[in-house]
């Protein structure tokens, strides 16, 4: 051995098959590795530098390197690794591993990228997400809520004939100035407890009224034209789609990344329950509502429609879990009358 090029490392070795030890020296030459007890200078193995095998890194953990004569030697000497010759992908995995105030930094700025992610760009894959839905799956979400509905609350109307054709009149106003390429707008009717005065839009474009929203302003459908447009509304904003996508954001972040959100789709189709139970955040209710009164202008209804609606309504603020996620009346009162003095300017 040429003793200007020895590097010794300190550690311990482990015969073929035994999980015993003895204190050990490494041996490193430019072509041979010497394996060494330091108390007796006994040669326990020795092999061709190429030929030692090094571990992967785990974590701060000890190196163990292989000979090829089944000798194993054990170090916690960093130097292994560059003497005999390691990766430098492994070198690098073993250097982050290693906790230093680096590592916080990582922990940081991982931590703040997954916080970019969820602020802006989450709305990014929801917006895809929506997009990527086919409008047969919406019709089949459609189908799978009212049953969901049907089964848990709500039961056949009691409306008449009569009054069940003068809102379909309504909403057949309101359609022709209605764009939803590949969806139909269809009314269907459900008496539903405690939901009080109220109405349900489901993504595929079916709109549900309660039979006490229309026993009660039966004899005004200027009210009715702006609810019908208000619900008119979530569906061409996709409200219940994103509010749905939202709700199941880390599994759509996974499904989009894999190139897959097929099995999303088939649950979202098959569990109609998911969007009976959602509730539109407090934006999407007032965006809905800007979005019925420009849709009841170019009908030809009456803008205090749906400003009558909330005025009758407000006794159920809060009162209801059907319209406890809505915004005050109050507050829809001041939009739809904002929204008058900017026309009128």
């Amino acid at each position: 051995m040429n003793d200007g090029q020895d590097l010794r490392i300190q550690g311990r070795a482990f015969a073929p098959g035994s999980s015993a030890f003895v204190e050990a020296e490494m041996t490193v030459t430019k072509d041979k590795v010497f394996l060494i007890d330091p108390h007796t200078n006994q040669l326990l193995a020795q092999s061709a530098r190429n030929l030692v095998k090094l571990d992967n890194p785990v974590g701060t953990g000890p190196r163990n390197s292989h000979f090829p004569d089944h000798w194993m030697f054990q170090t916690f000497d960093p130097q292994i690794s560059t003497t005999l010759q390691e990766p430098l992908s492994n070198r690098l995995l073993r250097h982050f591993e290693i906790f230093s105030p680096r590592l916080g930094l990582v922990i940081a700025v991982t931590l703040a990228a997954c916080f970019a992610v969820w602020k802006w760009g989450l709305p990014v894959l929801v917006a895809l997400a929506v997009w990527m839905t086919p409008n047969g799956v919406l019709r089949q979400i459609d189908a799978s809520s009212l049953a969901s509905l049907d089964r848990f609350l709500a039961s056949d109307s009691q409306l008449s004939k009569e009054q069940r054709t003068a809102q379909q009149a309504v909403l057949n106003q309101l359609l022709p100035h209605v764009d939803l390429p590949g969806r139909e707008i269809q009314l269907t009717f459900r008496k539903i407890a405690n939901a009080g005065p109220n109405a349900l839009a489901l993504p595929g474009g079916t709109i549900v009224l309660t039979d006490e929203l229309v026993s009660k302003f039966a004899k005004d459908p200027d009210l009715i034209a702006g609810v019908l447009a208000h619900e008119i509304g979530h569906v061409a904003e996709s409200h219940s789609l994103k509010q749905l996508y939202h709700s199941l954001s880390v599994y759509l972040l996974i499904a989009l990344l894999a190139g897959d959100v097929g099995p999303i789709l088939d649950s979202l189709a098959l569990e109609g329950q998911t969007i009976v139970n959602l509730s539109f955040s407090r934006r999407h209710e007032l965006q809905a509502d800007t979005y019925a009164l420009h849709l009841i202008s170019k009908a030809g209804y009456s803008k205090e429609g749906l400003r009558r609606f909330f005025e009758a309504i407000k006794t159920h603020d809060g009162g209801s879990d059907w319209l406890s996620s809505h915004p005050q009346s109050r507050d829809r009162i001041r939009n739809i009358d904002s929204f008058k003095e900017r026309l009128a300017q």
